[in-house]
């Protein structure tokens, strides 16, 4: 349920967003998670339920909630859930001062003892000094995903949670071809997702059937 949004390569500055990590910044070309070059795609702040923030090669990282990251403080202790130190939350002194565009500064460990660790995992605003060239150069850059409010709708579409896509119908006015009164029969189209502008269906063996 994770998604990555935001991605500096390993050189020697931070991200060049100044957003503050409210999901307004848009830069690059998304192109994955161990990219040289940054970039940044426009995500929703209101879905957003959890941001972890990694090195590109995983070897550092942590997870914490939205409320742990936004507001403005300054070295004020934040809650971690878990991290690459901690499998259990504890709490670290993060930086998110208003008008300060090269924060949060978000760290495994307090913001201070972090910057020469190499324990810093996220700034902005192209940042550079120790507090980048400790850890980018060395851990392969570094990424922000975020997880975000999901139904069951969500995860089913995303082919988690065990479902299986077995019939689709496409924006238009009339519903499925299907006469099979849903026993699982009918086959027609080519399965193509769940957003395909053309109706389809594959064959199901309705006694393996659990729910629909």
């Amino acid at each position: 349920g994770w998604q990555l949004v935001r991605h500096v390569g390993p050189g020697n500055s931070w991200h060049p967003a100044t957003d503050q990590l409210t999901g307004s910044a848009v830069y690059g070309t998304p192109s994955g998670p161990t990219s040289s070059e940054a970039w940044s795609v426009k995500f929703d702040l209101g879905e957003v339920t959890e941001f972890l923030f990694s090195t590109g090669d995983c070897q550092k990282w942590l997870v914490a909630e939205k409320s742990a990251v936004m507001g403005f403080y300054a070295d004020a202790p934040r809650q971690i859930e878990s991290s690459s130190l901690s499998a259990t939350p504890y709490t670290a002194k993060w930086y998110r001062r208003q008008g300060a565009s090269e924060d949060p500064w978000i760290s495994i460990t307090d913001h201070h003892p972090a910057i020469g660790a190499g324990d810093i995992l996220y700034g902005g605003a192209n940042f550079g000094s120790t507090h980048a060239s400790a850890v980018l150069p060395v851990h392969n850059g570094a990424n922000v995903y975020i997880r975000v409010k999901q139904t069951v709708c969500h995860e089913a579409a995303a082919g988690q949670g065990g479902w299986q896509l077995v019939r689709h119908v496409g924006p238009g006015n009339s519903w499925h071809p299907a006469t099979d009164q849903l026993t699982g029969s009918a086959v027609y189209g080519t399965p193509s997702g769940p957003t395909s502008s053309e109706a389809w269906s594959v064959k199901f063996d309705l006694g393996e059937v659990t729910e629909f």
